[in-house]
């Protein structure tokens, strides 16, 4: 009996170790495969963003070193106010930078923060003689900072970069993997924080070295996460080959049939007009009465709830679908506020948010044509807010869009300003008409005096430029008095009012 089992059940026994042997070289292959590929693929995702990285670090210390170019004429001479004047000067008009001081030998006489002082410095730590990081100062010891130093004879010119911006690079590019900023023997983190330990990797690292300054980025793919990332990135093929294998691809076709991609998500959410309006308030500064609204995008999802900006915004503009998002937000603000503009306060407002993907054809001319067409017989205003996470580049076409916008009666506004690294450059080659001044500055009044120096330098340009001004993210009575002594002309933030849908807003303001 015991031999007839083993010959009866011998055949059935061997298909199925074959089976599992052809199933599992076709699943080992797979996942080796995927694995080079994934090694692959990270290895150029890495190689850019270390590019990137340096390309944005190399603009940031290259505004630093015109800077210096620009003050080294006063090195060797007296701190007086027109010297001070010149540091503070700079500090206002060049993008990323906080403080300019003067240096003969090892000892800083004059400074832009602090006027006539003398205080020493050590040169030797500079590393190539030219860039120091440290994780605070005395004026800001909770902020880090790149000291930028740059040598005439035995004078020098100290410029101080905010790690602030530093730290916004990293933390933009830091997925998949964290990317460090090394100078020397520091180096800093994502998250602003300025290590003195000297860098150790953990795994496969990668570097990308400065061609002009001294300083260089690095990341790493720790051994102990490579098959994390793999699985990470690839799980879904990894269960899918064996059932291709020993379902000839039936159930993964399926499978995959199922999966959509985020993209696929953000044309599903506009073909279904999930992306709605939130309005905040924009109000006066000289009495708090309401003059305008800004339009904010939230995407009200059917399964997730309410998802924030942040979380779609980049991929519908890297993609171009926040031209189509953008026109259907502004086709649902025309529709609910042009039957109530009777109540609408004279020459009301509107903020919509604009990018560089709006510039590329004329469409959007002919979209604010119907916005302003809509109110017909009222006075309102429309405004569009440029923001810097892509670069408008100059153009005979983006000219015409800037000339036909502000025929209709558009008006421009640059968002988030002071933040970005296009800021002025927008200021010279546009016509700006007004600019709203990062909350990141206003939420620092009365905490940190170089902030409040830079939001007091950007209101006077601003007037000197005869631009109208918009203070965002406006959340303490103190912080909007500071402003109104300024005469700035408009305020909004959470003090006035949260952004809310549209009739909430309505049955509030209106």
């Amino acid at each position: 009996m015991t031999q007839l089992f083993r010959t009866v059940n011998f055949r059935p026994v061997a298909r199925l170790l074959v089976s599992l042997l052809v199933a599992t070289l076709i699943l080992i292959i797979a996942v080796m495969t995927i694995s080079w590929q994934i090694s692959r693929g990270m290895e150029r995702d890495i190689a850019q963003r270390l590019q990137r990285a340096v390309a944005q670090f190399d603009a940031t210390l290259h505004n630093a070193e015109i800077a210096a170019n620009a003050v080294h004429g006063y090195l060797g001479k007296e701190c007086s106010t027109e010297t001070q004047n010149a540091l503070r000067y700079q500090v206002t008009v060049v993008p990323d930078i906080r403080t300019v001081n003067l240096a003969t030998g090892d000892n800083v006489y004059c400074s832009s923060l602090a006027g006539k002082y003398s205080t020493a410095v050590s040169t030797p730590k500079y590393v190539g003689g030219m860039l120091l990081m440290l994780n605070g100062n005395p004026v800001t010891p909770n902020r880090s900072l790149i000291a930028f130093r740059k040598s005439y004879g035995e004078h020098s010119v100290l410029v101080g970069i905010d790690g602030y911006y530093l730290k916004n690079v990293l933390e933009l590019l830091k997925l998949p993997t964290e990317i460090h900023l090394l100078v020397g023997t520091s180096w800093m983190d994502s998250s602003g924080h300025v290590s003195n330990d000297k860098f150790q990797p953990h795994g496969t690292s990668y570097f990308q070295t400065s061609k002009r300054f001294p300083y260089s980025v690095a990341t790493e793919i720790p051994y102990s996460t490579h098959w994390e990332y793999v699985w990470e990135y690839s799980s879904g093929s990894i269960i899918l080959f064996p059932l291709l294998a020993i379902l000839l691809g039936v159930i993964t076709y399926r499978t995959i049939g199922r999966v959509n991609s985020p993209l696929s998500e953000l044309r599903s959410a506009l073909k279904n007009h999930e992306f709605i309006p939130y309005i905040q308030p924009v109000v006066s500064c000289e009495n708090n009465d309401l003059t305008g609204c800004e339009v904010l995008m939230r995407w009200r999802h059917p399964q997730m709830g309410m998802i924030a900006p942040n979380q779609f915004i980049p991929l519908a503009e890297d993609s171009g679908l926040i031209v189509p998002m953008t026109r259907d937000l502004m086709a649902q603000v025309r529709d609910y506020f042009a039957p109530l503009a009777e109540q609408l306060p004279y020459n009301f407002h509107f903020g919509i948010n604009i990018s560089a993907s709006h510039f590329k054809d004329l469409s959007l001319v002919d979209d604010c044509r119907l916005f302003i067409n809509a109110f017909e017989g009222y006075k309102i205003q429309l405004v569009l807010e440029l923001t810097e996470r892509q670069l408008i580049v100059p153009s005979e076409l983006t000219h015409r869009i800037f000339h036909e916008l502000h025929e209709l009666g558009v008006r421009i506004a640059l968002d988030d300003f002071g933040t970005g690294h296009s800021s002025l450059a927008y200021l010279r080659e546009f016509q700006i008409d007004i600019l709203k001044i990062d909350q990141s500055f206003i939420r620092m009044i009365g905490s940190d005096a170089l902030s409040g120096h830079i939001v007091d330098n950007v209101i006077d340009l601003a007037k000197r430029l005869q631009l109208v001004t918009v203070a965002e993210g406006v959340e303490t009575s103190e912080q909007a008095e500071h402003l109104k002594k300024y005469h700035i002309d408009y305020l909004q933030g959470y003090l006035f009012g949260w952004p809310e849908d549209q009739k909430t807003f309505s049955d509030k303001w209106l």
